[in-house]
């Protein structure tokens, strides 16, 4: 497994920031996005089949 790399760009006489760089982040966010798209999608499923059984 490859290590995350830190670079900081800027200095004292401007401003700095700092951009972390990772295969393993990429992946992380990957899967934490399909994570959230799949609990948003069971809750749009779930409330629409409990609106769709109190309709009769």
């Amino acid at each position: 497994m490859k290590n995350a790399s830190a670079a900081i760009i800027g200095g004292a006489d401007g401003p700095t920031a700092i951009f972390v760089a990772s295969r393993s982040m990429t992946l992380l966010l990957l899967f934490a996005a399909a994570a959230v798209l799949l609990v948003a999608g069971a809750v749009v499923f779930a409330v629409y089949r409990h609106s769709k059984n109190k309709k009769g």
